[in-house]
């Protein structure tokens, strides 16, 4: 496999997205996108935290089955994680997050909030997830999950996709799919991100192959916890 990544700020303010990649074996990663939420606290700290517990509790716990449990698990510690530094530090935080592990030909994705997840295949783009968002009036929605440190709400979602070589996993947070989905089918990471540049809204991607000319994880750019 071989994965690309990017995560830009925006014009205005810091950057509050972030991403981990880590390593599973030599035919698997678990990818992890969160975006801090916007009107609340530290969003950068709640993407980080977030984003950090779930790919370290899916590496020490992962042993290549039971992927809808290991997922649920790890969303829930993230959870507990969140609670723990927002007492910490007096805030109310929270994010919106997506993760996948890509293992032996096969997606396991799960998320909370409007992190999307795409499968490119056959020159088609397909989105798998299905936003958490709630349109509240005169142009405004609000998540109807996240991860904020009070619990997670039943049936937690969960996709399994079997990959073929050529196919491709993309991970994005709303300030790029919104303004670059278009993009996404036949422009490059690196021609996808100059077209953002200084965007609006903080945009990050992560962006997975499936192949078979190299066993092991290919970090082309961008930084990856192993």
């Amino acid at each position: 496999m071989k994965v690309e990544t990017f995560s830009i700020g925006s014009r205005h303010y810091d950057n509050e997205d972030r991403l981990v990649v880590q390593e599973l074996s030599e035919s698997g990663i678990v990818a992890v996108l969160a975006d801090g939420m916007g009107g609340l606290s530290l969003g950068d700290m709640a993407a980080d935290v977030v984003t950090k517990s779930i790919a370290d509790h899916i590496k020490s716990n992962y042993q290549g089955s039971d992927e809808q449990k290991v997922l649920h698990e790890a969303l829930d510690y993230a959870d507990k994680e969140l609670r723990n530094v927002s007492m910490t530090n007096k805030s109310n935080m929270g994010a919106a997050v997506a993760v996948v592990i890509v293992h032996d030909h096969h997606l396991y994705c799960t998320w909370q909030g409007n992190v999307r997840v795409y499968v490119q295949h056959d020159n088609k783009l397909s989105l798998i997830t299905e936003d958490h968002i709630a349109h509240i009036g005169y142009g405004r929605s609000a998540l109807t999950r996240c991860i904020k440190g009070a619990g997670l709400r039943d049936e937690v979602p969960f996709v399994s996709h079997e990959l073929i070589n050529d196919d491709a996993v993309i991970l994005c947070t709303d300030g790029l799919y919104n303004v670059a989905e278009s993009y996404m089918l036949n422009f490059s990471v690196d021609e996808i991100k100059a077209k953002i540049e200084s965007p609006e809204d903080d945009a990050s991607l992560i962006k997975i192959y499936e192949t078979d000319i190299a066993h092991h994880v290919a970090f082309v750019q961008g930084r990856h916890p192993l």
